[in-house]
């Protein structure tokens, strides 16, 4: 030991030193920030090679004049070495793909991103100059206890509790003399760390990177999980969490000299795996809070990577919509203009109105250029202003909306609530009717859909008549008719009825 050893067992490398590259385990930390700016997992970017030191053009070399070398150029590749195109936060995360992640730390901030792990319990990343996008690959040092203790903050709905070894200590005689006493910390927001948590244990994302019964899936059971492998297979880890357990693994050598690759992969996610099994035969069966969506009024915050400019249209008409055009009938469409994130939003302010020159952004032209390569070789036609419909939807108007008069009840006679009651109406429609929906003081009493659309019920048998506006010896009450055209014109009309006591 202490010669040549690569498992020298005095370092403990799950707290000693300054720890060991996480590799893509430190990702979901960057993702929680994006969502906290206002990011979704359903936010768009490009899965394609890119150039992120902005001293270097998006042709990968430096530009001239910048005294950069060709080795400080920046343009990480993924594990697998696709460049797919449009990605989804979701799947970017899920997946472990790199060159969204680097993005996506664009977007979150780096200062940020690493408040957010220090907010969590990770202290050992106190060097932002040095990381800069590499972070987010797993750029810096840390030690598994504090990333497992960082990973329960998620599973614990953003509380974090102080990462401690001892919850008890007793005497000879059973007399407790210290206890554990928790004190949680709000360290995240809780629907933030839901979000997390609802794309880490998304086995159906992660299944194109990891297959569908991967070491990382456990059926019945919700399980978040996230793999990390450094560079030349250094260090291979895998953490994951249920809502009542966090647990994590770190397979490397000590002396930090790389592992077979077929080592590092088939290990750490095996051996992770063997230990959570184990636990579950005694861990009572929990699952996820499901968060609450994002808001996200712009397309590419919400999964539109065709564009981000928009209109609205009836469906039936395909014109412009009006404020008289049905909200069900309302289609939201984006004109194809296929552009990077970038262009669409403040990075800094992502809810907010874009930028009025987003090519200021010194990452503007490094993220635009393969973007925009990539479109036209897909041929895609690009759209502009003058695709969108000029006439507005002249089907729902108005004076367009169904005629309907009632015949039968009338408000003058007195009705028996114990007998059937006949509903007849005369209607005229200039698109034809398709359905009349009938109510008893507010109660859903049924819908006719065949002329000539009358209607029978038993008053006493569908909604009780009690508590009523009486009137000398009977009770008011009132008929709702609503009525609905082959293009969803409507028309609403009531009808006071009394019936006897």
């Amino acid at each position: 030991p202490g010669v040549n050893c690569k498992f020298e067992p005095k370092p403990n490398a799950t707290s000693y030193g300054i720890g060991r590259q996480p590799g893509s385990s430190i990702k979901p930390f960057v993702y929680a920030t994006a969502f906290e700016k206002g990011y979704t997992p359903e936010t768009v970017v490009f899965n394609l090679k890119t150039e992120f030191n902005s001293s270097c053009g998006p042709d990968y070399k430096p530009i001239p004049g910048t005294n950069t070398t060709e080795k400080e150029c920046y343009h990480p590749v993924n594990y697998n070495h696709i460049f797919s195109g449009p990605m989804t936060f979701r799947n970017a995360l899920a997946q472990s793909v790199n060159v969204p992640s680097v993005k996506v730390l664009y977007l979150a901030g780096l200062k940020n991103s690493l408040k957010t792990i220090r907010d969590m319990g990770i202290t050992s990343l106190n060097d932002p100059n040095r990381y800069g996008l590499t972070l987010v690959l797993g750029g810096g040092e840390v030690s598994l206890l504090e990333m497992v203790g960082a990973y329960g903050v998620f599973a614990n709905e953003g509380k974090r509790e102080p990462v401690t070894g001892i919850l008890k200590i007793e005497d000879a005689e059973g007399k407790v003399l210290e206890d554990f006493t928790p004190k949680p910390q709000q360290a995240l927001s809780k629907n933030i760390a839901l979000l997390v948590s609802d794309v880490l244990s998304d086995n159906d994302a992660r299944s194109p990177a990891f297959g569908p019964r991967s070491w990382l899936y456990f059926p019945g059971r919700d399980v978040a999980v996230k793999t990390g492998t450094t560079n030349n297979y250094k260090d291979a880890w895998v953490i994951g969490y249920t809502p009542n357990f966090a647990m994590g693994v770190w397979v490397g050598n000590n002396d930090n000299s790389p592992m077979v690759k077929k080592v590092a992969g088939f290990i750490a996610a095996p051996l992770w795996n063997a230990f959570f099994k184990e636990v579950f035969k005694d861990l009572p069966k929990e699952d996820f809070e499901k968060p609450q969506p994002q808001p996200a009024d712009k397309p590419v915050l919400r999964g539109e990577w065709q564009g981000s400019a928009t209109y609205k249209i009836d469906k039936i008409s395909g014109k412009l919509a009006t404020q008289f055009t049905p909200s069900e009938l309302i289609k939201e469409k984006v004109l194809t203009q296929i552009h990077s994130i970038l262009y669409w939003v403040n990075k800094k302010d992502p809810l907010g109105p874009k930028l009025e020159h987003p090519e200021n952004d010194p990452q503007f032209s490094l993220w635009e250029t393969p973007v925009r390569k990539w479109a036209e070789n897909q041929h895609i036609r690009e759209q502009t202003m003058s695709d969108i419909p000029k006439e507005y939807d002249d089907v729902h108007k108005p004076e367009y909306a169904p005629k309907i008069t009632v015949i039968s009840p009338t408000q003058n006679a007195i009705y028996n609530p114990q007998n059937i009651m006949n509903i007849q109406v005369s209607q005229q429609s200039k698109f034809g009717l398709e359905q009349i929906d009938f109510f008893l003081n507010g109660t859903y009493l049924g819908s006719s859909n065949a002329a000539p659309f009358n209607f029978s019920f038993v008053p006493a048998s569908v909604v009780e008549i009690s508590n009523p506006v009486k009137i000398g010896g009977s009770v008011k009450a009132t008929l709702k008719i609503i009525a609905y055209d082959k293009v969803k014109n409507k028309t609403e009309t009531t009808v006071p009825i009394r019936f006897s006591q």
